[in-house]
């Protein structure tokens, strides 16, 4: 394709800034938040993992996938074909975004953080796990079920087990029940 060709396939430097501004920022963002983390107070000392730890991770993995983006950005543009994230924000026929589902959504992060104290952790996220995946159409109980208590043990070892961070156990019976889990998954 020639140098003419492709300006005219892809657009002008603008509409490259448009295409990389997104990725540009997320790489950004995950380059530069790890120093806001901490005050020199609260800075990690000695040897294991700190409270920034889990934080960190996630800005490391949000960085590899902007630089994964902007590559992908990149060569859509060079070869003269519509940008990834045009193409993705295009809707196939018949479907249309859920405003219903997004608010649904959002009250079930809502009830989840309001639960976590009085039902503890273990027992709000494999609910919060099931119930996602309904609200995102999987609904056959094979799937959800282990998915949800999967999820559950990888996450109660990544926060509790690895990173050694206290997450509520709930109250009353629900502590018993938590305490229960742990000892199970091998945490307690």
């Amino acid at each position: 394709m020639s140098g003419e060709a492709r300006a005219a396939g892809a657009g002008s430097g603008t509409a490259l800034a448009r295409r990389l501004a997104a990725p540009a920022g997320f790489l950004v963002a995950a380059l530069v938040l790890p120093f806001f983390m901490l005050d020199g107070a609260h800075a990690p000392r000695g040897v294991g993992l700190g409270p920034a730890a889990w934080p960190q991770a996630m800005l490391a993995l949000i960085a590899v996938g902007a630089v994964i983006w902007l590559l992908q950005e990149l060569l859509a543009w060079r070869r003269g074909r519509a940008s990834l994230t045009a193409a993705a924000a295009a809707e196939p026929a018949g479907e249309t975004y859920s405003y219903g589902k997004a608010a649904g959504g959002l009250v079930m992060i809502i009830v989840y953080g309001a639960l976590l104290p009085i039902i503890g952790f273990p027992l709000a996220t494999a609910i919060f796990i099931a119930l996602w995946c309904f609200l995102g159409g999987l609904r056959r109980l094979v799937v959800v079920v282990p998915l949800a208590l999967l999820g559950t043990v990888v996450l109660l070892w990544v926060f509790m087990g690895v990173a050694l961070m206290p997450l509520s156990r709930g109250q009353g019976v629900f502590d018993q029940l938590s305490i229960a889990i742990l000892q199970l998954v091998g945490i307690y």
